[in-house]
């Protein structure tokens, strides 16, 4: 049966992403909620006469835009909004340590990084109240051997005063520690934004006579990622979309902003 003319459409697309430069194909989310391509066309009419009605109407200003709502983060894509590649390796990370005080010593879960010109290994070390609010800062000490309210710090081990502070007293420390070789890093930056890429819509669409689903591409030359996007947490509710918003251009070389095929997979050869 040839391929339908009136037609209904549901479900979401697959998005594939093309680098514009190479042409070679970056990434294909599977996973979106929602995805659509918006019209937009100002009209400017002439007006005139008793009462002023519009006369007669100009067109111009053709253009579109791609909504893509994904299910997830993808960091290629991030990457591809933020202009900047998500880079892979150890980096500092600040960590908030919960000790308890056991002969006059407590042992911090990881290795604080080595301090830079001249600041202390841990950031801050206090005592904590019930609640798990700050009561004293403890500081370190400018000796070998710690005095009242202070510690003294080797390696991941902390050393109190004598007898200062019972076994079981809660402390808390802040300090830097390094995270893993596979940690990544996503960065926005003052000076670098959201690129443009050539996109591919693959959707099905259902014939209202046979009620079959036929598949239909959306071909868009030139897609330019916009720059404002939401990391939103929230304690409740749904987890948090990705929204991918792109504005439509008019390729170099040719008049059509984007075209949708609808045709027969089984008919391809």
């Amino acid at each position: 049966m040839s391929t339908p003319n009136v037609w209904a459409i549901r479900e979401v697309a697959l998005a594939t992403f093309y680098d514009k430069k190479t042409k070679k194909a970056k990434i294909q989310l599977t996973n979106l909620k929602t995805s659509g391509i918006e019209n937009t066309a100002d009209i400017s009419y002439a007006m005139g006469g008793q009462g002023n009605n519009k006369i007669v109407g100009f067109s111009g200003n053709r253009g579109g835009r791609i909504a893509l709502q994904d299910a997830v983060f993808t960091n290629e894509v991030i990457a591809m909004m933020t202009g900047n590649d998500i880079k892979k390796g150890e980096t500092p990370v600040k960590y908030r340590d919960v000790l308890k005080v056991m002969n006059d010593k407590a042992t911090l879960t990881y290795t604080p990084a080595t301090p830079v010109l001249g600041a202390d290994v841990l950031n801050s070390v206090y005592t904590l109240n019930p609640d798990q609010t700050h009561e004293e800062e403890i500081v370190v000490t400018s000796t070998s051997t710690a005095g009242t309210g202070e510690y003294a710090i080797v390696g991941k081990e902390l050393t109190f005063n004598v007898g200062e502070f019972a076994d079981g007293t809660e402390i808390v420390a802040y300090y830097t520690t390094q995270s893993g070789a596979s940690a990544k890093t996503i960065t926005v930056s003052s000076d670098k934004f959201a690129g443009t890429y050539e996109v591919v819509l693959d959707c099905l669409v259902r014939n209202v006579i046979d009620k079959q689903d036929y598949a239909a591409q959306i071909h868009i030359s030139d897609a330019k990622m916009e720059d404002n996007w939401n990391l939103d947490m929230a304690a409740e509710g749904d987890p948090s979309v990705f929204d991918i918003p792109m504005e439509i251009l008019k390729p170099v070389d040719k008049k059509e902003l984007y075209t949708m095929t609808i045709y027969d997979a089984e008919e391809m050869v």
